[in-house]
């Protein structure tokens, strides 16, 4: 009982986390893995823990109008062709590999979470009518890295998004939600035949995470774009900090 209501409270914030910025599983993860779980299996776990808030999350986004589908179904198809071969690697790691490859993921999303918007170029006054080349092939390991790690995702489909569309946050955060739901579907799938999820605390998880997308939803609809930064700046600090920590006595 102590522990399902452990879970509820966990996906409640990452739930809450995620829709406004995303890079709460940087500190889920751990938290599971300090609670006795095997890595892979608390990153089976919190995946499936994460998808129903997901769900609620871009449901809310979508009435307040928040949500492009003409940009959501363009990047679509190569985020699936990553996000299909990150699943192909992600159920055949074994924790010690997938522990140590965590680690240097983290140092990475510390470092992408603290960029500007700006680093390679001002994103377009509009949307492109299609995704050229390059962006086919970032939005590919995008897909990639979600399905295989899932920490930081968030900063990153951020950072390629407003890279690539020129957004308000707002609008981003809804497309991300939206592909964030097929990267977690489709590595949920392949981790659920790999025997990775707890369902039990899975569904506390999806639970705490249904309200906490709800509120998270209803906080952005509320604030304006200042908020949302200010929330990003925190995760990235939070993040950072569990990375100095983690160093100091790992």
């Amino acid at each position: 009982m102590f522990e399902g209501l452990i879970f509820f409270a966990l996906g409640l914030i990452v739930g809450f986390i995620n829709n406004i910025a995303g890079g709460a599983s940087a500190l889920s993860l751990p938290i599971m893995i300090l609670l006795g779980l095997p890595p892979t299996v608390a990153n089976g776990t919190n995946r499936f823990g994460m998808l129903i808030g997901v769900f609620s999350s871009v449901f809310s986004l979508r009435r307040y109008g928040y949500l492009r589908m003409d940009i959501a179904k363009m990047l679509l198809p190569p985020t699936i062709m990553g996000a299909l071969l990150g699943t192909l690697l992600v159920v055949t790691i074994d924790d010690s590999t997938f522990q140590g490859l965590l680690a240097v993921v983290m140092v990475a999303v510390a470092i992408m979470s603290s960029l500007g918007t700006d680093p390679f170029g001002k994103p377009p006054e509009a949307p492109p009518a299609k995704p050229g080349i390059k962006a086919f092939l970032g939005f590919i390991a995008v897909g990639f890295y979600g399905t295989l790690f899932q920490v930081g995702v968030g900063f990153i489909q951020i950072f390629a998004l407003r890279k690539y569309s020129g957004l308000d946050l707002k609008h981003v955060n809804a497309i991300k939600n939206f592909i964030t739901i097929w990267l977690l579907l489709i590595s949920s799938v392949g981790l659920f035949f790999a025997g990775k999820i707890i369902f039990s605390l899975a569904f506390c998880m999806a639970l705490g995470g249904i309200l906490g997308g709800y509120l998270g939803s209803k906080f952005q609809h509320k604030h304006d774009q200042i908020w949302i930064k200010r929330f990003i700046q925190i995760a990235s600090i939070s993040l950072a900090l569990k990375l100095l920590y983690n160093l100091i006595y790992s």
